[in-house]
């Protein structure tokens, strides 16, 4: 038996790598336009795309493993019918399901490989992905002058060139508007002059021929003058395109651990509590005062039922807006608790979807014939359709609190479950597919 099952284990082996690099390589390409656009746009270079790539490959595994299982267990078993090796072994007395339990607990390591990687290296990557993604988007485009075209990415001016020689760096007839202090600005127009990059790329600089500056006062028009220059440098700063690194303190419901989601939910509960008992003890203490045969009321005790009625109508908005916050305070704990607990249960389920995958995938794998793989294919990836859209359906339900955390995000492992065993049992007993529908005979 310990023959046989590390025969098992190896047929699954060559199939898992071939799917787990094909599905990989699919989410790659899929992603990689996005970065390409970056690229493009930002003038990054071909090593920070590479390590923004690197660090989404976290939540690329994270998907891929259990897509690969389900192919790897679905093309073994496929295999081992197609050359009547499973023929072979019902004929020697083996209970199917017995050639099943390694791949379980093969399975089984993997799930909980996975669940490690996602709770301790996931929320990380993710981070940084994250933080690297904001950097490059807060790069400023790569400057690209044009003749008659403005320059409007450089903050607080305006360049506009006639004409410009990109061999010489020579420009004719420039215009450039400084509106870095709004009530003064300045317009600077020039005949012909030179433009160079300095300090590294960093600054600007112009250096210009007769030409004349016009300096306004918005608050003082009086003050406007008139220059004119034969030679004038302008230094324009902050032109560089370079990335500029940043670390972020907080970290999204994705990119916490088990342990940090946990805690929060916690906080989360126990705000119920204090808000329920803050609703009731508004409550009884206006009730009180139509029920008391005395009470203080600005100072004074009285005992008169009208002075508590009226004291009761003026105050009673501040009972409803107290009441309105208490429910809100309530509401908003219940939405954050959901959150979390739906990442919590997200963390478990994916790397969970492998055992269902693998008890799905025995059974259609047994089931297909010689020329019925694609069949079997084709089930799998509605399957995969079916199991990522009921993860992203059940994320959205439970955020509105109409279903459970739990039941979102494990239902589908439990149907596609479910819906394995039943088929492991037709191929044990060697029953039609739909042969627990059919009625007895008589």
């Amino acid at each position: 038996m310990k023959i046989l099952s590390r025969y098992i284990l190896k047929e699954h082996i060559a199939p898992f790598f071939f799917a787990f690099f094909t599905i990989t390589f699919l989410l790659v390409i899929d992603y990689v336009p996005k970065i390409t656009d970056s690229v493009m746009d930002k003038d990054i270079s071909v090593w920070i795309a590479l390590e923004l790539l690197a660090l989404n490959l976290a939540w690329m595994l994270a998907l891929s493993v259990p897509m690969s299982a389900l192919v790897a267990t679905l093309m073994a078993f496929g295999r081992l019918t197609s050359d009547f090796e499973i023929t072979a072994i019902k004929a020697s007395g083996i209970n199917m399901l017995k050639i099943l339990v390694p791949v379980l607990m093969a399975g089984g390591v993997l799930t909980y490989g996975m669940i490690e990687f996602n709770d301790k290296i996931l929320p990380d990557l993710n981070k940084k992905a994250r933080e690297l993604r904001g950097d490059i988007k807060a790069m400023r485009p790569t400057l690209v002058f044009r003749s008659g075209v403005f320059i409007s990415d450089i903050p607080g001016y305006l360049v506009l060139i006639d004409d410009i020689d990109h061999t010489t760096s020579r420009v004719e007839n420039i215009r450039i508007t400084n509106t870095k202090n709004p009530s003064k600005p300045k317009f600077i127009i020039a005949e012909y002059g030179y433009l160079k990059m300095t300090d590294g790329n960093k600054n600007m600089q112009f250096d210009l021929f007769n030409g004349e500056i016009h300096s306004l006062d918005i608050n003082e028009p009086e003050n406007a003058r008139k220059v004119l220059f034969q030679n004038q440098v302008i230094n324009v700063s902050g032109t560089g395109s370079e990335l500029k690194r940043n670390e972020s303190s907080s970290r999204s419901d994705r990119e916490k651990s088990i342990g940090d989601m946990q805690k929060i939910v916690e906080m989360s509960k126990n705000q119920f509590k204090p808000n329920r008992e803050k609703i009731m003890k508004t409550l009884n203490e206006h009730m009180n005062y139509l029920f008391a045969d005395s009470f203080v009321y600005n100072g004074t005790l009285t005992t008169n039922d009208s002075t508590a009625q009226k004291y009761l109508k003026t105050s009673m908005s501040n009972l409803i807006r107290n009441f309105e916050s208490s429910r809100k305070n309530i509401n908003h704990a219940k939405a954050r608790m959901a959150k979390f607990q739906v990442e919590i249960y997200k963390k478990y389920s994916i790397p969970g979807a492998i055992i269902a995958f693998i008890l799905i995938g025995a059974p259609l794998g047994i089931m297909s014939k010689r020329k019925g793989m694609g069949i079997a294919i084709t089930i799998s990836i509605l399957l995969f359709i079916f199991y990522w859209g009921s993860l992203i359906a059940g994320e959205d339900i439970a955020d509105r609190g109409i279903l459970s955390p739990f039941w979102s995000m494990w239902g589908a492992n439990f149907i596609i479950g479910g819906i394995g065993i039943y088929l492991l049992y037709l191929v044990a007993t060697e029953k039609p597919i739909f042969s627990f529908f059919r009625k007895k005979r008589t």
